[in-house]
């Protein structure tokens, strides 16, 4: 059974979802010539197992059919309720490696859990010699398995939409604790601050490298980069600049240069690197909930901002607390038109179609500019 929360139901009667989507199309800009704040949701995988109360997480990663008819029926509950669908009913089997597969990073399958990238080694004479094998292989032919590029002509001539490749990837905290445990990882960076460096610099090329090559394979010619770093908040302002700064710096300028698109999400208290992603460029973001909306605002003046209620409080919040946080948001930073109104982070699992609706109608009521 999905999860429908009727009090929420009962609340939000009168919503006409066509007409709240109608709207927010127009409601994207960064301006106040607009009705209201725009609205988005971000369901993941972790959001789908528990709303459909999936009973095998490691068949929907390993069986297409499965995942695409799970899709299928997450898709026909939204559709019906709040108006959207949000997962892809036509997925791949196999896709590009990834930058972490580089430095010997693979994913584990455990059931009941998301896939989870496995460390490498914690011995640093092990982890010289992997960085060795990583700057010698050849991403011309390492980033796209044969899998995956007979999966794409296969799709090509079956006339079926194909991807624009090397948009984004997590960010260099995240990629470099999920190589290193990181714990390790950070007492590596007093320790074994030249190896670290060396990871820092060959990760930066690597990943230009890399993602030109998917760019040039997909006929990606748009400009922009989206990033993913959770891990970001474990980092010191002196080590995030020493070891992080200058990755995001290299890759930025490359593949998202001048006013080209430069997003951030990560759902941790990270307050303390507002100051250089504001520096980085990073102009669009979505951060954890532990971050004042107002700071972000402070440090960031002409960022748009995708948040800020924390996931938690819509799926757990009364009607009350969660139409008060909405308000407060949107006193604090919506009052430029660079505001997004979303979760600070993805919609937290367990969070029901009734809740989903009620943030609906909440933002199509306290958000309005006209």
């Amino acid at each position: 059974m999905a999860i429908i929360e009727p009090e929420f139901m009962e609340l939000t009667q009168e919503l006409d979802i066509e007409a709240f989507w109608e709207e927010n199309a127009r409601c994207h800009e960064f301006t106040t010539a607009k009705p209201r704040c725009a609205l988005s949701f971000s369901p993941d995988d972790h959001w789908l197992f528990e709303f459909l109360q999936v009973p095998s997480t490691i068949r929907y990663y390993q069986d297409k059919a499965y995942r695409d008819e799970l899709h299928r029926q997450a898709n026909a509950i939204t559709l019906q309720y709040v108006g959207q669908a949000f997962f892809d009913e036509d997925t791949w089997e196999h896709a590009p490696r990834r930058i972490e597969n580089l430095f010997g990073c693979e994913f584990r399958y455990t059931e009941g859990a998301t896939p989870w990238l496995t460390p490498v080694t914690d011995d640093p004479t092990e982890f010289a010699s992997i960085l060795d094998q990583a700057e010698r292989t050849d991403l011309r032919t390492w980033s796209l398995p044969d899998e995956y590029l007979e999966e794409w002509e296969r799709r090509r001539a079956e006339g079926k939409p194909l991807p624009l490749l090397g948009t984004g990837s997590r960010g260099p905290a995240t990629i470099m604790t999920s190589v290193i445990e990181p714990t390790t990882f950070l007492l590596w960076c007093y320790d074994y601050p030249d190896l670290v460096a060396r990871f820092r610099d060959i990760l930066a090329e690597k990943m230009i490298e890399h993602n030109l090559i998917l760019r040039a394979f997909s006929g990606n010619d748009q400009p922009g980069w989206w990033i993913t770093d959770d891990n970001c908040a474990l980092f010191s302002p002196s080590l995030y600049r020493k070891y992080c700064f200058p990755v995001l710096q290299r890759v930025l300028e490359v593949l998202a240069p001048g006013n080209a698109r430069r997003y951030q999400h990560s759902d941790s208290a990270m307050a303390h690197l507002l100051d250089q992603q504001y520096e980085l460029g990073i102009r669009e973001v979505n951060y954890g909930p532990e971050i004042d909306v107002a700071l972000i605002r402070e440090k960031m003046p002409d960022a748009y901002i995708y948040g800020h209620m924390p996931p938690l409080l819509l799926r757990n919040g009364s009607p009350t607390e969660i139409r008060q946080r909405v308000i407060d948001d949107f006193r604090k930073a919506g009052a430029t038109g660079g505001l997004c109104v979303t979760t600070a982070g993805s919609l937290a699992a367990g969070t029901g179609v009734g809740r989903m609706r009620y943030f609906m109608w909440v933002v199509q009521n306290e958000c309005r500019y006209q």
